[in-house]
C-alpha cells in the first residue's frame, strides 16, 4: 500500500514537472516572437527617425518614438489574430508581470524624468542640466536588458540570460560611440547628434530583442 501511494507520489511529481517545462516551452516560443517583433520594429523606427531628423536637420521627429508601443500593440494584433487562446499558466504570468513592472518603472521614470529636465533647462545654466539632467534612453534600455535577463531566468534559457548581460555592457561601456567617434570627423560626429540615441536604440533592439527572440522562435 505504502509502495503503491510512493509510485502515485513520484508519478505526480513526474505529471506536475512535465506539465510546468510545456508550458516554459510555450511561453518560451510565444516570448521569443515578441521579443523579435518589438526589436524589428524598434530597429525600423531608429531609422525612420535618424533618417528623417538627418534630412529635415531638426530633432524633432524624436517624437515618433512615442508611437512606438502603438504600433507594437497593433503589429502583434496583427499576428495573433488567428491565435487560440490558452490557458494562463504560472511560467507566463512570471514573465507578463516582470514586463509590466519593468515598463511600468520606464514609464515613470521617463514621465518624472522629463519634467525634472524641463525645469533644468529653463531655470539652470547648461553645466548644471549637464551634471544634474536625468538620461532617459540609456535608463530605459538598461531596464529592459534586466527584464530580458529576468525573463531568461524564468525560462531557464541561460541564451536569453546572457543577450541581456551583453545588451546591457553594449550600453554601459560606450563601445559603439567610441568607435564611431575614432572613425568620423568632428564635423560629421557633431551633425550625428541629430540622431541620437537612434544607434544605441537600434544596437540594443538587435542585440538584446531581435536576436534572442528569434533564438526563442527557432527552439525545438
Amino acid at each position: 500500500m505504502e509502495e503503491n501511494m510512493e509510485l502515485t507520489a513520484e508519478r505526480s511529481l513526474e505529471i506536475i514537472t512535465e506539465q510546468i517545462e510545456k508550458s516554459r516551452r510555450s511561453v518560451s516560443k510565444d516570448t521569443g516572437q515578441w521579443l523579435f517583433v518589438t526589436g524589428l520594429i524598434a530597429m525600423i523606427m531608429s531609422v525612420i527617425v535618424a533618417s528623417a531628423n538627418l534630412l529635415s536637420w531638426t530633432p524633432l521627429f524624436h517624437l515618433l518614438w512615442f508611437a512606438l508601443p502603438v504600433v507594437i500593440w497593433l503589429v502583434m494584433k496583427y499576428v495573433n489574430r488567428n491565435r487560440v487562446p490558452v490557458p494562463e499558466s504560472l511560467v507566463g504570468t512570471l514573465v507578463k508581470k516582470t514586463w509590466y513592472t519593468i515598463l511600468a518603472f520606464a514609464l515613470v521614470y521617463s514621465v518624472i524624468a522629463t519634467v525634472w529636465n524641463i525645469v533644468l533647462q529653463h531655470y539652470e545654466s547648461p553645466e548644471v542640466f549637464l551634471h544634474a539632467g536625468m538620461h532617459i534612453t540609456p535608463t530605459i534600455l538598461t531596464l529592459l536588458a534586466v527584464a530580458v535577463s529576468m525573463t531568461g531566468l524564468i525560462l531557464k534559457k541561460s541564451s536569453l540570460v546572457w543577450f541581456g548581460l551583453l545588451s546591457f555592457v553594449i550600453l554601459k561601456c560606450g563601445l559603439l560611440s567610441l568607435i564611431l567617434g575614432r572613425l568620423l570627423s568632428p564635423t560629421v560626429w557633431a551633425k550625428l547628434s541629430f540622431i541620437r540615441p537612434c544607434e544605441l536604440i537600434f544596437l540594443f533592439a538587435l542585440v538584446g530583442l531581435m536576436l534572442p527572440g528569434w533564438m526563442l522562435k527557432k527552439q525545438k
